[in-house]
């Protein structure tokens, strides 16, 4: 079954927002690297606390995406879910197995005449 045909602004809408999020992700850690900049100059530690927020802003960003994705996956897998149709040929049902052989079949090995 194929997924009904987006609008132009539907498609808009997503690409605006992954765009976005995409920028995020790179002008948060580096606006964190330019203060850690401007610390490491007024304290003159050398580059390790504009390395050290960049890096935690860096990864905080991608554990809220991280977060983020796996909320709205799981919201999808529930909506999936709850729109399924009920298993009306019982196939939640444990299958029975028929262990009986067919008249004249038998497992004994054949012996030549």
């Amino acid at each position: 079954m194929r997924a009904p045909a987006l609008s132009k602004n539907q498609r808009q809408v997503g690409t605006d927002d992954a765009f976005s999020r995409s920028v995020e992700i790179v002008v948060t850690p580096a606006i964190f690297a330019a203060g850690g900049w401007l610390l490491d100059r007024w304290l003159s530690t050398g580059p390790w606390i504009a390395v050290a927020l960049g890096s935690v802003a860096f990864l905080g960003k991608i554990t809220a995406e991280w977060y983020r994705y796996t909320g709205r996956m799981g919201g999808i897998e529930q909506e999936m879910g709850a729109n399924r149709p009920t298993n009306s040929r019982g196939l939640h049902l444990p299958e029975e197995i028929d262990d009986r052989l067919p008249t004249g079949v038998t497992l004994d090995e054949r012996t030549e005449p």
